[in-house]
């Protein structure tokens, strides 16, 4: 080496002999720790998108069940139209088939709209059918339920299911509630399902979430008939639509876009606990999916311990391995003017190569021009055959339909070939030979083989022209089947 690069060479050899170390511990340290950080950051991209497919899954899946909920009480609201007079025996046994199915339905109620001068009758029908203190009730300003005040009309909860919740709601007025009443009007005015805010219900020592939609059902005269009212807990519905995902590191939560408070309506963890969330902002996938008239905003965010375990060891590895190639090739220019002459050599042998690859590639040039010429000689000798012969040629596409006819069909079939392009095989035929002509298709088709036979066509004037017909089924660049190619021939009466 001392021979390659004296000590004592001048300032060019000198700076020749250091310029290219330097470059290459440069490049190869600055290329090592960019491609760790720009491997690092495909992991993070990869992991941020997986949150984003998980979180679309999510929303739609709680879209889709929210549907379900609605999808019973369009069903109940034509049930309950089609009825002169609604029984509790009969709202009992429809609403009971859903809430079988469906756990997270806390209450389904019926509330028909009752003016005040029928007050009094309702209560007693109602009583004397088996609810003994039956009786229009209302929230009092303490938030007692007391008998309901004179008012114009009401809508008292007529029927419950199931009966556990019938002891709380039945008789509640549901237009006494404030804050339902821009509610009622809302689901009126624009007859379709209308959602509450999520609230929370006291049962005993428990205290429940949920949610409560109402649904207009009007008569036959579009005068309001009464509400449905479906109260949906909100913990089991959430937990019911996404319990296909098991554990995972991914925080959903769920927002109320039609509440001002920023506070999420719901929290999933995948029954994970002490898990801390990602804050950064970037890192959080978002959907809006309709509840009702409501919207709601999911939105997940990766944990700590999710970014943690989606992250590989090849940032880690490429870094080390780069380092490593920089060594090598660090050491490998100490070998460079060793080698230098074999690479000359090698150069030469390279060259005459290519020279010899160069000819070649002339000479298959030249070959290709005298096989494109014999093609082009061989499709004119292929139409000349069609265009001399007495028969004429056809194909068809997958529906039968013609998709080509020579000119010698204008002779037989006395229709020019633009005339029956685009018809069916089986429209020209007369209607005895048609299941003949299906069946002997289908049958070459299922077994790929040449059929042949004598088939009757409609001619110009309606009379019948027999043709003897030839077929092969035809078979696209996948091998499936394309549709058929073949000859008709002329027959004497």
């Amino acid at each position: 080496m001392e021979k390659a690069y004296p000590q004592d060479s001048s300032t060019d050899k000198t700076l020749r002999y250091l310029a290219p170390r330097f470059f290459i511990l440069s490049i190869g340290v600055l290329l090592s720790v960019g491609c760790y950080f720009y491997l690092s950051a495909l992991d993070d991209q990869k992991a941020l998108n997986q949150i984003a497919s998980q979180n679309k899954q999510r929303a739609l899946a709680i879209a889709s069940n929210a549907n379900d909920r609605l999808i019973i009480l369009r069903s109940l609201r034509r049930y309950i139209q089609a009825q002169d007079t609604l029984t509790d025996t009969d709202f009992s046994q429809q609403a009971s088939l859903f809430l079988n199915h469906y756990p997270d339905i806390l209450a389904i109620e019926w509330a028909p709209r009752i003016p005040d001068a029928l007050r009094s009758d309702f209560e007693s029908s109602i009583q004397s059918g088996g609810t003994e203190r039956y009786q229009i009730r209302q929230y009092s300003t303490t938030g007692e339920i007391t008998p309901s005040g004179t008012r114009q009309s009401y809508l008292p909860i007529q029927f419950v299911e199931p009966p556990s919740e019938r002891d709380t709601a039945l008789g509640l007025d549901l237009s006494s509630v404030v804050h339902w009443t821009d509610l009622l009007q809302k689901a009126k005015d624009q007859n379709a399902p209308v959602a509450t805010a999520v609230t929370t219900i006291s049962q005993g020592d428990q205290e429940q979430v949920s949610v409560r939609i109402f649904y207009p059902v009007f008569d036959n005269e579009h005068l309001i008939k009464g509400f449905l009212s479906m109260v949906i807990k909100l913990d089991p519905f959430v937990r019911f639509t996404i319990q296909g995902y098991g554990l995972s590191s991914i925080n959903t939560k769920l927002f109320d876009l039609n509440q001002q408070s920023k506070n999420p309506i719901y929290s999933w963890f995948g029954g994970q606990a002490n898990l801390s969330s990602v804050k950064t902002e970037n890192a959080r996938a978002r959907e809006t999916i309709p509840f009702a008239d409501r919207q709601w905003l999911v939105m997940s965010a990766p944990t700590h311990r999710y970014l943690k375990s989606q992250r590989s060891s090849a940032p880690r590895y490429l870094l080390l391995g780069g380092l490593l190639l920089t060594a090598i090739a660090y050491l490998s220019l100490h070998w460079n003017y060793r080698v230098r002459l074999k690479q000359a050599t090698q150069l030469a042998a390279l060259e005459e190569k290519q020279d010899i690859e160069g000819r070649a590639l002339q000479n298959k040039i030249i070959e290709k021009g005298v096989l494109s010429r014999a093609l082009e000689d061989s499709e004119k000798r292929c139409r000349d055959v069609i265009a001399l012969s007495r028969d004429y040629t056809w194909e068809t596409d997958t529906h039968h339909e013609y998709t080509f006819l020579s000119p010698q069909a204008a002779k037989i079939k006395g229709f020019p070939p633009k005339q029956l392009g685009g018809k069916s095989i089986f429209e020209c035929l007369v209607e005895e030979d048609r299941d003949k002509a299906k069946e002997a298709l289908q049958a070459s088709q299922k077994t790929q083989s040449n059929i042949e036979l004598e088939l009757r066509f409609i001619g110009p004037s309606g009379d019948a022209i027999t043709e003897l017909i030839r077929a092969v089924p035809l078979a696209d660049t996948i091998g499936q089947w394309d549709g058929f190619r073949g000859t008709g021939h002329l027959l004497g009466d």
